[in-house]
């Protein structure tokens, strides 16, 4: 019995002691500054395609973004990414998708899932421009950065779809079984 005692005795000041240790290490954290995202989310409409500097030129129209169902593409942008203006953003059309800039649709997981410049090209051309879209980007940043790089690259496109895009996908779903 005295041994059951001692052993509770000696966990009660064991949780004592890390209680202790991790309200000591929390004013610190507390003062820790935010971690900055990788991935930034924004808006804008496609205002075309630089197939030879690999560059899309999009209008911004938000400074962060929210994909399928409501989910968050990424972090608030940076401040040099403005509101209203112009940009050039760097896109990878080939490659795994890990690597490539994907271009997405609620109609499947991806327009071009060939990973060719080919099927790029093709997923190019259903871009709208008619509407906004969600935009996935990173700084450019390493080694493989070119040098005429905008500073931005565009990781996913996401294509919101119409309400008659929605039901015409439908009809085909339909039609499918």
């Amino acid at each position: 019995m005295v041994r059951k005692t001692s052993a509770i005795h000696g966990l009660v000041w064991l949780a004592v002691g890390l209680a202790a240790a991790s309200l000591s290490l929390a004013p610190g954290a507390a003062r820790a500054k935010p971690k900055e995202a990788k991935r930034y989310g924004i808006e804008g409409r496609f205002l075309g395609y630089d197939e030879g500097r690999q560059v899309f030129k999009i209008l911004v129209t938000s400074r962060e973004a929210k994909g399928f169902g409501g989910s968050i593409v990424g972090g608030k942008a940076p401040d040099d990414i403005e509101l209203g203006k112009e940009r050039d953003f760097a896109v990878e059309p080939e490659g795994s998708v890990l690597s490539r800039t994907v271009i997405k649709s609620v109609k499947g997981t991806g327009v071009d899932n060939s990973g060719t410049q080919e099927g790029f090209r093709q997923a190019v051309k259903a871009i709208p421009t008619d509407r906004p879209l969600a935009l996935s980007i990173e700084k450019e940043s390493g080694s493989g950065a070119r040098s005429d790089a905008p500073g931005y690259r565009i990781k996913t496109l996401i294509i919101r779809m119409t309400e008659e895009e929605i039901r015409q996908r439908m009809e085909e779903v339909l039609e499918d079984d």
